[in-house]
Parts: C-alpha cells; sequence; structure tokens
C-alpha cells in the first residue's frame, strides 16, 4: 500500500507552504473569535437602543451559536464529500455576508437571522480550518499546529474586544459588525488563491482530477510529481460517512467523544459567558469584569500555546486528560474569590490557561481519533454535541443563581462536566 500521496514522514521539517496553510487556518480562528463575541460586544448597546427585554437579549447571544451547531455538523458531512477547500470558502462568504448584514439591520428578527448565517459560517471553520492544519502538518507537528489554530480564537477576542471598544465610542454598534464582515472579506482572495485542498481527502476520496490536483500540491510541497494514484488507506468501501461512523470501533468512540466534548463546553462556557458577571457581582466595576474577561483570554494563548508545544513531546490523551482535570480545579473555586482585583485577574489568566490548554488538546484527540475519510464528519458530530454543551451551561448557571443557588455552589458544579470529560476522554484511550 503505497503512501507517497500522502503528507510528509515523521522525521521532515515542515516546508514554507505547510505553514502557510497552518498560518491560514490560524488566521480564520482569529476571526472566527471576532465574530463569535462580536454580538457579545455590541449588545450593551444595542439593549439601550432598542430596549430589549432579557429574552430578546439571549435569543441575539444564542443565535450564532445554534448556527455553528448546525453548520458544524452540515458542512462537515459535505467536506467529507466534496473537500476541505470548497467548505472553507463557502464558510468564510457566508461569515462576510452575514457580518456585513447585522451591521445594517433595524429589527432583532433579522439580526438574530444574520448572527445564525454568520454561525452556519463559522461552524463550517471549525469542522474543517482545524483538520486541514492537521493534515498538512508533519506528525510531529500536528498537535501543535491545532495549539495555534485554538489560540486563534482568545487572540481574535482579545483583539476583538480592544477594537469594539474603540469602534463603539466612534461609530456605535454597528460598525462592530461591519467591521468584522470587513475583514473576514479581506481573507477571501488569499484563501481562494493559496488555499489547498487536503492531499489526504484527494487519495482517499479520489474526486475527478485528484492525481492532477496532488500533483499540484506536491510541487508547492518541494516535492517530486507521482505516476498514479496509491492505494486508497484503510476500508475500500466508500459507504456514507455516517455508515463508518456507527460501526465499531468508530461507533464507540464517538459516543464517548460526543459526551466528552458536550461535558468539556458546558464548563467552558459556562466560564466564558458568566467570569464578567460574577466579577462585578462582586461590587466591581464593569471595567474590571471586562479586564477579567480579557486575562481569560490571555492566559488562554499561552496556555494554548505551552500545551500545543508539550503535547508534541507526551502521549496526547492523558495530557488532554490531566489538563481537562485541572481546567475542572481552577473553575471550582472561582465562587469564593473576594472582591480582589489583583486576585481576581491571577485567577483568571490561570483559569484561561487551562480552559484553552484543554480546548487545544481535546481538538486534537478529536481529530486524531478518526481515519481522513471521515475525520470532517466525525469532527462535525461532536462538534455539535459540544454547541449542546455550550448553550446549557450559561442557561444552567442563570437557572441556578435565579433559584438562589450561591456562587461557590454554582461554580463547584459547573466544573463537575470537565471532570467527567476528563473521565470520558480517558477511556476512549482503551477503545481507540
Amino acid at each position: 500500500m503505497s503512501n507517497a500521496a500522502h503528507v510528509p514522514s515523521h522525521d521532515e521539517r515542515m516546508t514554507g507552504y505547510q505553514i502557510l496553510v497552518v498560518a491560514m487556518c490560524v488566521l480564520i480562528n482569529v476571526l472566527d473569535g471576532f465574530d463569535i463575541l462580536a454580538v457579545a460586544f455590541a449588545a450593551p448597546a444595542i439593549v439601550r437602543e432598542w430596549g430589549l427585554t432579557p429574552e430578546q437579549t439571549g435569543l441575539l447571544l444564542s443565535a450564532g451559536l445554534a448556527g455553528i451547531g448546525v453548520g458544524a455538523l452540515v458542512f462537515s458531512i459535505i467536506a467529507d464529500i466534496v473537500g476541505r477547500r470548497p467548505v472553507i470558502l463557502v464558510s468564510i462568504l457566508l461569515m462576510s455576508a452575514g457580518m456585513l448584514a447585522a451591521g445594517c439591520v433595524d429589527s432583532v428578527p433579522l439580526l438574530a437571522l444574520y448572527r445564525i448565517v454568520t454561525g452556519l459560517g463559522i461552524g463550517g471553520m471549525v469542522s474543517t480550518g482545524g483538520t486541514l492544519a492537521i493534515e498538512y502538518s508533519t506528525p510531529s507537528k500536528r498537535t501543535l499546529s491545532v495549539a495555534l489554530v485554538v489560540i486563534g480564537y482568545p487572540f481574535g477576542a482579545t483583539l476583538g474586544g480592544l477594537v469594539a471598544v474603540w469602534l463603539l465610542e466612534q461609530f456605535g454598534w454597528r460598525s462592530i459588525f461591519l467591521f468584522g464582515g470587513a475583514a473576514t472579506s479581506v481573507l477571501f482572495p488569499l484563501l481562494l488563491w493559496r488555499m489547498p485542498e487536503s492531499i489526504e481527502f484527494l487519495a482517499d476520496r479520489r474526486p475527478r482530477g485528484a492525481l492532477e490536483k496532488i500533483n499540484l500540491y506536491r510541487a508547492r510541497l518541494g516535492r517530486p510529481p507521482i505516476s498514479e494514484l496509491p492505494t486508497p488507506r484503510g476500508e475500500q468501501d466508500r459507504g456514507r460517512q455516517f455508515g463508518e461512523l456507527a460501526r465499531s470501533p468508530l461507533r464507540e468512540t464517538t459516543v464517548l467523544l460526543c459526551v466528552a466534548y458536550a461535558m468539556f463546553m458546558l464548563s467552558f462556557y459556562f466560564i466564558i459567558n458568566w467570569a464578567t458577571k460574577l466579577v462585578t457581582e462582586l461590587g466591581l466595576t464593569d471595567a474590571v469584569g471586562v479586564s477579567a474577561s480579557i486575562m481569560i483570554n490571555l492566559g488562554g494563548i499561552a496556555g494554548g500555546l505551552l500545551f500545543g508545544l508539550v503535547s508534541v513531546r507526551l502521549p496526547l490523551r492523558p495530557l488532554a486528560v490531566t489538563v481537562a482535570s485541572l481546567m475542572a480545579l481552577a473553575i471550582a473555586p472561582f465562587g469564593s474569590l473576594p472582591a480582589s482585583p489583583p486576585l481576581l485577574y491571577t485567577a483568571c489568566t490561570i483559569l484561561g490557561f487551562f480552559m484553552w490548554g484543554a480546548s487545544a488538546t481535546m481538538y486534537s484527540v478529536i481529530a486524531l481519533s478518526y481515519p481522513p475519510r471521515v475525520r470532517a464528519t466525525g469532527i462535525g458530530l461532536v462538534v455539535t454535541a459540544g454547541r449542546v454543551g455550550s448553550i446549557l451551561g450559561p442557561y444552567c448557571a442563570g437557572l441556578l443563581l435565579g433559584a438562589g443557588v450561591g456562587r461557590l455552589a454554582v461554580t463547584l458544579l459547573l466544573a463537575l462536566p470537565a471532570l467527567v470529560c476528563a473521565v470520558l476522554v480517558a477511556r476512549t484511550n482503551r477503545r481507540s
């Protein structure tokens, strides 16, 4: 069985083109981080201008997340049929169109609709961008590449928060969406010009013109052409992606990963959405609350990068289990902290460090649990399950706090799902 068309051997260095592909995937996630949180940045001004009720505000905040869940599932299936490149290009057009349209609306239903459109595009990126970064990296650099892609999100969120403050003061809340849409549009020509198709997808799925496309990308990688397509790796069955995922051992692995990622995202999005509120409820200013959120993202950049580097030398699943457990331990006492900005900033930095470190290692575990022919579909299923957790986390926190449950009890309870995630990921190690 020949692997001639596939990505380079373990001891080869990353070429300039491979680095460019990973860099484009990172840049996509930077824009994702801004686009996802754009409505959160704009929400206070929107509420004041339109006099929104809490229910309407909740609709706006959840619309994009719902779109991401649907987009991750639908586009992941399409990506395993037609390829990663067309899905990425369509996704970025949806992101851009949704953001630009959101900056021109005058009603809550329309804004929610365009947030769903933006979410659909982001969901397509979530299930394909990281996959392509993995497939164009040498095996020894795959987890590092994923970590770089993952930390693009907190970098985009941090930078976006700073830009959003200035835009709000100068031009109003609509400018946040217009800026995000314009920035996303500028990236499209670069992706159209240089973003490749997955060589592994071309070799395994053998679409029309596969050999010519493989040789085009091999030339960009500085490698000689091949004269024929290699023997496809793995099963020769070209049945439906869901059919393969429904068979053992991928069935068991997928179920465990779906539940694990839903639990992880429940704890993760609880903190992402409630950290600022938990800080300001101590009697501190909104500025301190926003600064606390920025510290979470800054800690996340450091954590994602460090654990990406460490994962090159350590077994991936045990590392993911350890970091998810540390994330839970960091969340648990957060509700008992006093109204001390330095202490809160330190705690938030530690939180972000382990949260984004866990995110980077979890994504690598998920992606590398599937063979290339169903990788995007597998990732899409797990990411969709995770979006259920991302919606439940903030909602459960609101229910608990509204029912009079204490702050410490809430953080203790909502740290538990991250521990459940760690246990389930450890079990996948025995099955996959």
